[in-house]
């Protein structure tokens, strides 16, 4: 699932504007291709979930902040703003999901010649 482009603009978009897009681009593809891809690694998802938090929210905070001088309309920044928070929420359920498949193997234990072990 892609992220919403930046709208045509008036006049070309600056190099933070372009820069803070490409960055934001990047944690959304990487995130959503992880959780599209079906894989549950507790770790990695964890880490998808900081970059959200940790990289986009701030990068979108400062689009805010500059989006007069900038001339970005407020209602793109909002826009970007849900699909990560989508996205975050995408995230989490797997990986509450993965932490639940580890708990739930790792108490069923294992059992080798009829000795069972937990």
């Amino acid at each position: 699932m892609p992220l919403s482009p930046l709208p045509h603009p008036l006049r070309p978009w600056s190099v933070a504007v372009l820069n803070a897009y490409r960055q934001l681009n990047h944690v959304y593809q990487t995130a959503s291709s992880y959780v599209d891809s079906g894989s549950v690694d507790a770790h990695r998802l964890q880490q998808y979930g900081r970059a959200i938090i940790d990289d986009a929210y701030p990068l979108l905070l400062l689009l805010e902040e500059s989006a007069n001088s900038e001339s970005l309309p407020l209602s793109w920044i909002e826009d970007v703003a849900t699909e990560f928070t989508a996205l975050l929420a995408l995230v989490d359920d797997a990986w509450i999901s993965a932490k639940d498949e580890y708990v739930k193997n790792t108490m069923a234990g294992y059992c080798v010649n009829g000795q069972c072990h937990f």
